[in-house]
């Protein structure tokens, strides 16, 4: 891989207060990159990367990944051949195994192939961002706020204390899912940069708020499933010698919480979302740290 050193990449000047009304196109000056128009990138994600409902989706496949994502704004400041394989709904699991997803036709799924078929010797540029919907975790916190608004106490953390699928005994097994995908990414391309991105704040650090109705006690919860999956993604990171991007740091404040959020609560604000997934900004945030972390 180009990226033998584990770069942390950290909240720049650049990024300080961005927010959704910033210029499409992140190249906002002349810059030199560790890549070259027309170089093949491919990206490699869940809904966090795909940015469902942010705008024009960018084929009719069903994974729901749209033109303003950050694998697209990356690829246009450069001028890289993109395959975005980023995918609603995607596992490490997907890397490897074609997805289920609904078909356009009502009633109907549809095959997505592995995202790692589109990473060869050719590549350039990988990007990848994956592990919340291993073992259902990310899907522990729409559950808990489906299930138990308005109660007391801490119900999700309670029911998921025990067993061997709990928070805690899982966690390790996303690691060595994304120890096993970056090994795999490096035996396909030996030569591209990779880059891991984490994932944002859903909860404030301090603080509840309507738009995140798990019942209080529970918040902590939901910071410790974003925080290990990040913890697993920046470790498997170092531990492959290539690029972590910190998006957990740079959306402090960004949270479903916020006043400028980056990830959308439910019910939504009026700016084009998924509930519980990111909005534009946050893809905008996204793709400037890639572009700062691919400069030569």
């Amino acid at each position: 891989m180009k990226q033998r050193c584990a770069l942390v990449v950290a909240l720049l000047a650049a990024v300080v207060g961005l927010t959704a009304c910033e210029a499409d196109n992140p190249a906002r000056d002349a810059r030199a990159w560790v890549v070259e128009k027309g170089d093949k990138y491919v990206a490699l994600g869940d809904s966090y990367t795909a940015a469902p409902q942010t705008g024009d989706n960018a084929d009719r496949s069903g994974c729901q990944n749209t033109r303003v994502n950050y694998p697209h704004r990356v690829a246009e400041a450069i001028g890289l051949e993109l395959l975005d394989n980023s995918c609603n709904g995607a596992s490490t699991g997907s890397l490897t195994n074609a997805q289920q997803i609904p078909s356009i036709v009502p009633g109907q799924r549809r095959e997505n192939p592995p995202q790692l078929d589109a990473i060869d010797d050719d590549t350039d540029l990988v990007t990848m961002r994956l592990g919340a919907n291993d073992y259902g975790l990310f899907a522990r916190i729409i559950q808990c706020a489906r299930n138990f608004e308005g109660e007391s106490g801490s119900p999700c953390s309670d029911l998921d204390a025990s067993g061997d699928n709990s928070l805690d005994n899982r966690l390790p097994d996303v690691r060595a899912n994304l120890d096993a995908a970056l090994a795999e990414i490096e035996e396909r391309a030996p030569d591209a940069t990779v880059v891991v991105l984490g994932y944002p704040h859903v909860a404030p650090d301090e603080g509840t708020c309507d738009l995140l109705p798990v019942p209080d006690d529970d918040y902590d919860y939901v910071r410790r499933i974003i925080e290990g999956l990040n913890t697993a993604l920046e470790g498997a990171a170092e531990e492959a010698g290539v690029t972590y991007i910190d998006m957990y740091a740079v959306s402090e404040g960004h949270d479903i919480c916020g006043e400028q959020p980056w990830v959308a609560g439910a019910p939504i604000r009026p700016n084009g979302a998924t509930a519980w997934h990111p909005y534009a900004a946050e893809s905008q945030a996204a793709a400037e740290l890639i572009l700062e972390a691919l400069e030569s």
